[in-house]
């Protein structure tokens, strides 16, 4: 049964995961349904910086997320030169490789499969967090979306899918762009004050269906299956973009400068 999340391709260029033993193997404690243990996480920003304008940063974020928007489940594009398959964690990639950022770039470090490894490249670097409300250009991780072990419980799957941040509404509805099995690469909502409600006070969908073939028509879903009741953390790319950074030759030149400055927007006036 194809994933939400199909994490690492067999043609992946970094390679199969790195096989671990011990119970040191894979992420550190992701994983928790719901929100009852995400009131102890200390605020990662303060109200003055949630509320700032859109960064020029986050601008280009989304939009390099917006040319991805309306293509196919896993369909093969070129970005600067890079070919990506738009699974889950090839649109996450896809996105950020638009704007000189190379998310995979740990990825050889770590075990498991895409999402798995994005978030210990993450973790590593301090950029997790747990604030219910977070800006453009975060990436969303979430958990338990389908049974990726195959034990036939939906509880126990930690970090299989991902998305990225696009904005955020006045009421915290959070617009997230990622891969949906059905949709292809789509925009959908998620609202961490009203984690379980798939629908608002004013009758708008506030919590897309997250888990594997969920839907409000359905009577089969399991008791946690939309976007703010499966979320799992975020992760801040641009405050350690530096470190993920890519840059290209010009050929004929030993001149160096970042790729696809055509999709970053003019600096604020």
């Amino acid at each position: 049964m194809r994933s939400l999340s199909d994490g690492i391709r067999d043609d992946d260029p970094y390679g199969p995961p790195r096989r671990q033993s011990g119970a040191a193997a894979g992420p550190l404690s992701p994983g928790t349904t719901g929100s009852s243990q995400r009131a102890s996480y200390a605020p990662y920003r303060s109200p003055e910086q949630l509320s700032a304008p859109p960064t020029t940063d986050e601008l280009a974020v989304v939009a390099s997320a917006n040319t991805l928007v309306g293509m196919a489940p896993e369909a093969s594009v070129v970005v600067n030169g890079r070919s990506f398959v738009l699974d889950c964690i090839g649109t996450v990639s896809a996105i950020f490789w638009g704007m000189n950022i190379d998310v995979r770039k740990d990825f050889a470090r770590y075990y498991g499969d895409g999402v798995g490894r994005l978030y210990q490249s993450l973790q590593a670097r301090g950029a997790l967090h747990h604030d219910l409300l977070p800006r453009p250009g975060d990436i969303i991780f979430w958990s338990n979306t389908w049974d990726a072990n195959a034990d036939g419980r939906l509880d126990d799957d930690p970090l299989t899918h991902a998305g990225v941040v696009m904005a955020v509404d006045p009421d915290g509805t959070i617009h997230y762009v990622h891969e949906h099995v059905i949709k292809g690469v789509t925009v959908e909502v998620m609202n961490l004050q009203r984690p379980g409600d798939y629908y608002g006070p004013q009758g708008r969908i506030i919590n897309s269906a997250m888990a594997l073939n969920s839907g409000i028509s359905r009577r089969d879903n399991p008791p946690h299956w939309t976007s703010g009741d499966l979320w799992e953390s975020f992760g801040d790319v641009l405050r350690v973009k530096k470190y993920f950074e890519v840059a290209i030759t010009i050929p004929g030149t030993d001149h160096r400068e970042p790729i696809l400055v055509s999709l970053r927007p003019p600096d604020p006036q």
